[in-house]
């Protein structure tokens, strides 16, 4: 499954009165060993879950595990697509869900009446959709990149009828201050011709906005990146900024002949600090936002069900960092977490799955923060942005 809008809602909804399996690997190619160390943490952690659940859920549970038998195998093998994957089976009725991406995500098996996303999400902070407009004198190329992945997706060709026009070789005559035409200029009318092509092309960028909106919608990028030469991408970009649901990045790098993922690495340090500069502005927004804003758990929660959440904020580094739940880490209520530390961290990530789930089923936009953006000590984490 694509990593988009709509695999988030499928997720956060999926539920199952048996259960939901939700298990995730990151495949890192760094990590040595005959054996993968992510296939070795999926096989103790479901050993340790079929040990651990009553005996109602015990033969169905490992009845679903030889039916995915094939699935499992495809999970962990090294040559599978993806860094970070990801698979989600309801037991009662065995329907699964795969995604794959280069972004890596947190080992972990979950077995709970809904889906366990707080991986998904973390990973969603670091790759989500970002379009890239790349402009030159060829038009417009359109590229997706999400999730460490970027592929070209669409263009527009600029193409222009220059037949009848009349390309004037020499120097151009200038009239004197005197209107007598004794006066000669030394630049070949070539000059005007290139600028009359210059002009057709950025009006043709311009006119491109409707193109690029539809775009932002479809692939639902939350950044359009414009890059080429400063004028065309001014011209591509002018026409965005009060129309487009995106945050237009422009970017003053030659790309147009490179490669997806030459694109992708060359733009990758502006998108971070892109993404991080929007976060720190949503969380000084945040600051100033009171009356309109809920601090802290209990705040956001009784907003959250009174519908009145307009943004969902939460820190990266409280329920959605993966260190502070263990490689490999079995959640479960029949597993019980080791450390007290490590219980904190879970139920944290629980109620984050719970206040995501109402946000998006409110149609709440939800944000979780880079690392290192803080929405204040008396949030705790978390906190909102009020519809009224």
């Amino acid at each position: 499954m694509p990593m988009d809008r709509e695999t988030q809602l499928r997720l956060v909804n999926l539920r199952d009165d048996a259960g939901v399996l939700s298990l995730y690997v990151n495949a890192d190619p760094r990590q040595e060993g005959s054996t993968p160390p992510w296939k070795n943490r999926l096989d103790q952690g479901l050993k340790k879950l079929l040990e651990a659940v009553e005996n109602g859920t015990r033969p169905l549970l490992g009845r679903r595990l030889e039916e995915l038998k094939l699935d499992l195998e495809a999970l962990v093998r090294p040559g599978s697509p993806g860094i970070g994957r990801a698979l989600f089976v309801a037991l009662s009725t065995g329907d699964t869900y795969r995604v794959e991406m280069q972004t890596p995500l947190t080992d972990r098996v979950a077995l709970a009446p809904r889906s366990h996303i707080a991986p998904m999400f973390g990973a969603w902070a670091e790759g989500s959709p970002v379009g890239v407009a790349v402009v030159d004198g060829k038009g417009m190329r359109l590229l997706d990149s999400r999730f460490g992945k970027c592929e070209e997706v669409s263009g527009l060709g600029f193409e222009l009828d220059t037949d009848e026009w009349r390309v004037m070789k020499g120097p151009a005559a200038v009239r004197s201050a005197y209107g007598s035409r004794d006066g000669y200029i030394s630049s070949n009318q070539q000059d005007l011709f290139d600028y009359r092509v210059a002009e057709h092309l950025q009006k043709f960028l311009a006119a491109a906005h409707s193109t690029l909106e539809e775009h932002v919608a479809t692939y639902g990028w939350e950044l359009l990146v414009v890059t080429g030469e400063p004028e065309l991408v001014e011209a591509a970009s002018k026409s965005l900024r009060n129309g487009v649901k995106a945050e237009v990045v422009p970017s003053k790098l030659v790309l147009s002949q490179s490669t997806p993922a030459q694109i992708q690495q060359a733009l990758a340090p502006e998108i971070a600090a892109a993404r991080r500069a929007r976060d720190e502005r949503l969380a000084s927004d945040f600051a100033e936002a009171p009356p309109k804003a809920a601090i802290g758990s209990e705040e956001v929660l009784d907003a959250l069900q009174a519908g009145r959440v307009d943004r969902l904020l939460i820190e990266r580094d409280s329920a959605w960092n993966g260190q502070r739940i263990p490689a490999g880490a079995v959640l479960a209520d029949a597993v019980a977490p080791g450390e007290p530390e490590v219980a904190t961290a879970i139920s944290e990530a629980q109620l984050g799955e719970a206040m995501i789930e109402m946000a998006l089923a409110s149609d709440a936009r939800v944000s979780i923060l880079s690392a290192g953006v803080d929405l204040g000590e008396k949030a705790g984490g978390v906190g909102a942005i009020l519809r009224w």
